[in-house]
């Protein structure tokens, strides 16, 4: 299974965390064209929604099993998020290829406005965030 991760999720230690053996070795940079990536209120991720002038730059992930999707499914929870079929569009390349996307719900995800930057939340929330994840049951 390919998925395209926007947001926390770009970031390998997370990836780790999440993934555990399943987590991938190499992913490809890409982007999802048609989507703008925005903060969640009260939350330190973001979410994606839809907005044809738009695109978002994330990572292209292949070969996720089964086991590594529910783990997936799991961490980013069903309040929020929906998981989509979507076309991304690998760099370098003028073909786009189906992946799995987690986006905003029609309900549930409220969004602020501005951005979300994987730089600044790094540098801001990493480390805390990791400790969350590490207190989380392994699947």
């Amino acid at each position: 299974m390919r998925f395209f991760f926007y947001g926390t999720l770009i970031d390998a230690d997370v990836r780790r965390a999440v993934l555990g053996l399943h987590a991938p070795r190499q992913v490809e940079p890409a982007r999802l064209r048609g989507w703008r990536r925005v903060p969640l209120r009260a939350k330190t991720y973001p979410v994606v929604v839809a907005d044809a002038g738009s695109s978002v730059d994330g990572v292209l992930v292949r070969g996720l099993n089964v086991a590594a999707r529910r783990r997936l499914e799991r961490y980013e929870g069903s309040d929020l998020y929906a998981l989509a079929e979507l076309d991304v569009l690998p760099e370098g390349r003028s073909q786009p290829v189906p992946a799995l996307v987690f986006v905003a719900k029609a309900t549930g995800a409220r969004h602020e406005a501005g951005t979300w930057d994987l730089e600044t939340w790094q540098r801001r929330h990493k480390r805390r965030f990791l400790l969350t994840l590490g207190r989380r049951p392994a699947a």
